[in-house]
């Protein structure tokens, strides 16, 4: 990985548990250009861990590559976000490699829907920045608990507010998913980003209605946390080791602190890279990478998102 240095220029709350943080090159030129829904891999260097990379998609307009803004939510007492939040200080300078696109806006699509959840905002934001820049339609949908939970409410609150809509579950209720999508019409493409319970509503609500899979986008954010998580025990059956798996970490955090390193990529359960074969126990799926009746085999699982249903889980690895 052709690492860049980069320099926090700014840090900012912007929301509970969610801090902003704005990167630019440490001589003040231009970073590589990007594209929106794009994200960047920054390294994480906790003391008394290892090295980690981590994706997080890019807030910022694309037509202004003098810095990048990156939004981070806590997830757990410790990991990553843990450390960006409580460690990292502006002025301070990290490793992170070049923005990369696996999100993008549909070349053919003249209209965009965009649907968000939480910190799921970011490359939905990038994407409104750059229609409404460009004169490109869309309109944004975004659902957060409360006001208090809902980030990059300044940005927003700059887009064109005819276009913008905000839900607050907590006081309207459960936002209505089949309204918010609406229907489908040629050139009308879905960009769906979020938690894995707000996704996965999404894209049966948009089945329902008649959109095709051709025209619906995902990313998922957290795609391994929800509410009531608990903690469960992994064996590795290669090596004989055995972990527990607390709420608010993966499979994966605790192999890699392990010395275990399987194939991984998008930690978010969409690219397959992790599947790993399981041996024993029920695997709680969460990935997006796979159809319903390939998991319900519980033959393999994706170690970066997915949990366990029973208390132990062995697997090959």
């Amino acid at each position: 990985m052709n690492a860049l240095e980069v320099r926090v220029a700014a840090i900012r709350p912007e929301a509970e548990r969610v801090k902003a943080f704005v990167l630019e090159s440490p001589d003040r030129r231009a970073l590589p250009a990007f594209t929106p829904g794009a994200h960047v891999e920054v390294r994480a260097t906790p003391a008394g861990g290892p090295d980690a990379w981590r994706a997080y998609s890019i807030a910022s307009d694309p037509g202004d590559a003098r810095s990048y803004e990156i939004g981070v939510l806590r997830t757990g007492d410790g990991g990553v976000s843990a450390w960006l939040h409580d460690s990292v200080q502006a002025g301070d300078v990290l490793a992170m490699a070049p923005p990369r696109n696996d999100f993008p806006l549909a070349g053919d699509a003249t209209e965009h829907v965009l649907l968000a959840g939480g910190i799921g905002i970011t490359p939905l934001l990038s994407m409104a920045r750059w229609l409404q820049r460009g004169g490109g339609g869309y309109r944004l949908v975004m659902s957060a608990r409360s006001p208090e939970r809902l980030p990059f409410r300044g940005a927003l609150s700059e887009l064109d507010p005819g276009r913008v809509r905000v839900h607050f579950s907590g006081t309207e209720g459960r936002l209505d998913l089949a309204a918010a999508i609406g229907a489908p019409a040629p050139g009308r493409h879905l960009y769906l980003c979020g938690p894995n319970a707000l996704v996965q509503g999404a894209r049966r609500a948009a089945g329902g209605l008649g959109w095709s899979e051709s025209v619906v986008h995902v990313e998922l954010f957290n795609a391994g946390a929800a509410a009531g998580d608990t903690a469960f025990e992994v064996e590795l059956a290669r090596s004989g080791d055995r972990f527990t798996v607390p709420p608010g970490r993966t499979i994966l955090d605790l192999m890699l602190e392990r010395g275990v390193f399987p194939s991984y990529d998008c930690q978010r359960g969409e690219c397959g890279a992790c599947l790993t074969r399981v041996l024993a126990g029920e695997p709680l799926h969460r990935d997006v990478c796979r159809t319903d009746a390939e998991k319900a085999t519980n033959e393999f699982m994706t170690v970066c998102v997915s949990r366990a249903c029973s208390p132990r889980l062995v697997l090959e690895a």
